[in-house]
């Protein structure tokens, strides 16, 4: 099966709920693209890929029985280091992590989890995401990665997001 990361995410959509590719090659490919670029663009405050691995396969299995249980069912996501994952810590973009409490998932990542999207990680944010430029003075800021050559800001309180697209 093959697995493109580029095209629309309904082209992708498509493509898992078609048969032409899996949750499992999708996810191979965006950790063989973080294990190349994931150093010099610094998207992620937290990864883990056998995570990642682990909902695939189950994204996969509801495909393979016949259930589709939504459009990102199967899909890589970075999710901002603001929502509550559970099993994730959150930082939040600040020096400490957080409460446990705040690893509570909420709406948006509880319809996540329901419709099998595969979180690959947690991306970097400003702290509280209160700021414009993508800036972080206690994680390191992602660079954008459009310019090799010189580390320019990726812009927004969704930094690393931004950069793990």
């Amino acid at each position: 099966m093959s697995a493109r990361l580029s095209g629309s995410l309904q082209a992708t959509a498509e493509a898992l709920a078609g048969g032409k590719t899996s949750s499992l090659a999708l996810v191979e490919a965006a950790i063989a693209r973080h294990e190349r670029y994931g150093a010099a663009l610094g998207a992620y405050k937290t990864w883990d890929a056998e995570k990642a691995r682990l909902q695939a396969r189950a994204a996969d299995a509801a495909f393979a029985s016949g259930a589709v249980t939504g459009p990102l069912q199967g899909i890589p996501i970075s999710v901002k280091d603001l929502y509550g994952v559970k099993g994730w810590p959150t930082f939040a973009g600040t020096a400490k992590r957080l409460p446990t409490a705040w690893e509570s998932e909420g709406p948006v990542i509880a319809t996540l989890r329901r419709q099998l999207g595969v979180v690959m990680g947690k991306s970097h944010t400003v702290e509280l995401a209160f700021g414009g430029l993508g800036v972080n003075p206690h994680w390191g800021t992602p660079s954008n990665p459009w310019d090799a050559r010189a580390h320019r800001i990726p812009g927004g309180s969704s930094s690393g997001a931004g950069v793990s697209l």
